[in-house]
């Protein structure tokens, strides 16, 4: 721990939780944001999913909250379910030797058993997704007005989808204008930054963990095709490569359903993700993957969103994603912890720039393949 989390000057109870948990070495973006969090600076911070962003808030956020002071004083939003649970149960493991009062509010709950709770008992730290937490504040039973800060997991996600978006402007209006903000995203599309200094009425300080794809274990290739083929090419694909644990991403919304009914009609193992699908789909689609029961998952970018699957091996892309970051973003979901993965793009011969661009802006080379006789190999 001495050249590790030592260095932060973090609260001694959160050293001693990160050692329960087995972390001794911060990840480059958990370098980039504690310091500058601990500092006062109100940070956006860019980290792909699984380089440690939940600790990179939660650690300084906990170092700055006071136990004694019983008025909530911390509050983390995420535009899903599943990953207000998933921050929440980090928070715990984080708190267990404390007498920190934390709680989780997610819209698919029971909000009498919510209501019930908050009577009883007044968090201090709370996770949730914020219509729901927008609703108990309107209802006066959520103090907020006192809290100091204020983070938001996957905030290109949260603030591009008008309804989240809605709900933070309303609970970031009851806070008290000295209350700092935190936001967490894996891409930082277009105008995301002057619109979050818009919103909060104040400067923010970019962080990144700027990490490299795995690029050793992950090869990167890319296969021409007409616009036409590019469904038939990838369920070709799965077959030929005899993908077990796979994510197939196209770029609009209508492609999800027709690319996982061809699949299906075509007797392949395949479940739809989209933005509409509901927390228990979800759930249920995740762990059809984790079991084996269907062996690839078609999916548009916006419901990948916190989509953490354990060793998956392969990532075809029906269509190019829309810019780099978009790339590294599905791209990181293959290749994790050193293991092979393999990410194949589908391009027209008009689409080829993008290759060119990506290559470019990201520092590596794809490699053109062909499929014959039902093997992938190198264009010649």
């Amino acid at each position: 721990m001495e050249n590790g989390f030592q260095s932060f000057e973090l609260a001694p109870f959160l050293l001693k939780g990160l050692e329960k948990m087995n972390i001794s070495t911060p990840t480059q973006i958990q370098q980039e944001a504690i310091p500058n969090i601990l500092a006062g600076h109100q940070v956006v911070g860019r980290s792909k999913t699984g380089s440690g962003k939940t600790l990179a808030y939660l650690l300084p956020l906990l170092t700055k909250m006071d136990e004694s002071v019983k008025d909530l004083q911390g509050i983390v939003l995420a535009p899903t379910h599943e990953l207000a649970m998933q921050i929440y149960r980090v928070l715990e493991e984080l708190v267990a030797d404390t007498n920190f009062n934390i709680d989780v509010f997610i819209g698919s709950a029971n909000i009498k058993r919510q209501l019930e709770k908050l009577k009883k008992q007044k968090p201090q730290i709370i996770v949730g997704t914020p219509g729901r937490i927008l609703e108990l504040t309107q209802q006066k039973k959520l103090k907020i007005h006192l809290c100091k800060m204020l983070v938001v997991d996957e905030a290109d996600r949260m603030l591009q989808e008008r309804e989240t978006r809605q709900s933070f402007i309303e609970i970031s209006k009851r806070l008290e204008k000295d209350a700092k903000y935190m936001f967490f995203s894996a891409t930082i599309p277009g105008r995301l930054l002057e619109d979050i200094e818009t919103l909060i009425r104040s400067e923010v300080l970019l962080v990144s963990s700027e990490e490299k794809l795995e690029t050793k274990k992950v090869e990167h290739s890319f296969l021409k095709v007409e616009d036409r083929e590019r469904i038939d090419m990838a369920r070709r694909l799965v077959h030929s490569l005899k993908v077990k644990r796979g994510i197939i991403f196209v770029n609009h919304l209508d492609k999800v359903a027709e690319t996982t009914e061809k699949f299906l009609y075509k007797g392949m193992k395949a479940a739809a993700l989209s933005s509409d699908s509901d927390k228990h789909q979800r759930a249920k689609v995740l762990q059809q993957l984790q079991s084996g029961e269907i062996e690839v998952v078609v999916a548009s970018d916006v419901a990948a969103r916190g989509l953490d699957v354990d060793d998956v091996t392969h990532i075809i892309n029906i269509h190019p994603p829309v810019d780099e970051d978009a790339y590294v973003h599905r791209a990181g979901r293959t290749g994790r912890m050193g293991k092979k993965g393999v990410v194949i793009t589908l391009v027209t011969h008009k689409e080829f720039f993008i290759i060119d661009k990506f290559q470019k802006k990201l520092g590596f080379t794809f490699v053109e393949k062909e499929l014959t006789y039902g093997k992938l190999n190198d264009k010649k």
